[in-house]
């Protein structure tokens, strides 16, 4: 009698360790709408210039990677590494623009051992200062690396892959 007891206490104890540990690798709903805020803040940090809000979304040590299609920046690929490389990027990139508007499509949000990883459809019209008519616009995808840092979600890696433009 002693001895099923123990087995089941045991059995128990394993199972609950093994459910715990299966739902610990899912997002709840809310975080499901954290990650899409900050992807939706990326987008505004970018179009709006403001850079103190932009650059809170980012971890420090953030690596960006983008693949510039042949039609934009020569095809160009660029690795950036920690948060201040990156903002320093995107001011200088953003500093011809008088204006810039980046369209994100649906999110498609994964988990796998505390890494949240977004794919986001992106297109990015920029509009020239100079030149009342000139304009580019870029199309691609993000993939986003995120994970939960002091009860926020923060940016780990990020990388824009152009898949064409005009």
């Amino acid at each position: 009698m002693v001895v099923t007891i123990k087995k089941i206490l045991l059995t128990l104890i394993l199972i609950t360790y093994l459910f715990e540990g299966a739902m610990a690798e899912e997002l709840t709903t809310s975080d499901r709408l954290d990650i899409i805020d900050v992807m939706s803040s990326y987008a505004k940090g970018i179009d709006t210039k403001d850079f103190d809000f932009y650059e809170k979304i980012f971890s420090e040590d953030v690596e960006v990677n983008i693949i510039y299609d042949p039609n934009f920046r020569s095809g160009d690929q660029v690795t950036l590494n920690g948060k201040e490389e990156w903002i320093s990027y995107v001011k200088e990139a953003v500093s011809k623009y008088k204006s810039s508007q980046h369209m994100l499509g649906n999110p498609l949000i994964s988990f796998e051992d505390g890494i949240a990883k977004v794919r986001t459809d992106i297109q990015a019209t920029h509009y020239y200062k100079e030149g009342a008519d000139k304009k580019s616009t870029l199309w691609g995808h993000y993939v986003t690396h995120m994970k939960k840092i002091d009860g926020s979600w923060k940016v780990v890696k990020h990388t824009l892959t152009s898949i064409g433009s005009d």
